[in-house]
């Protein structure tokens, strides 16, 4: 999932908004997390087991430096669906509250819907 995917982007009377699904990024965390198996070393052919995937996961660390590179130039965050965070685990919540901290400390004003 390309973090596009829960992000989008409106106009409306020179206010630049994107709005944040939280079910979508705990989706997309949580799809990272489930597929971000072992290394080649761990390989073993001969037991049955699918081989490791050929590309690198995104880190949760590189995944909200790209968010916050998004948020520039952005007046308005809504962020949708906060209730999915709630249970979600700890580094997401942590990456999530200081990406919007930033946004705030920028200027930038943050809505719950």
């Amino acid at each position: 999932m390309n973090r596009r995917d829960f992000l989008h982007l409106k106009t409306e009377r020179g206010i630049r908004t994107i709005e944040i699904s939280c079910q979508r990024l705990h989706m997309h965390c949580l799809e990272r997390r489930v597929t971000g198996g072992g290394s080649e070393e761990d390989f073993d052919p001969t037991d049955g087991r699918e081989p490791p995937t050929a590309f690198a996961a995104r880190t949760m660390e590189q995944l909200f430096e790209n968010l916050r590179r998004d948020l520039v130039g952005i007046d308005r965050v809504r962020v949708v669906g906060p209730q999915w965070l709630s249970g979600a685990d700890e580094e997401l919540k942590r990456e999530f509250d200081a990406l919007l901290d930033s946004f705030r400390a920028r200027g930038g004003r943050v809505e719950f819907s």
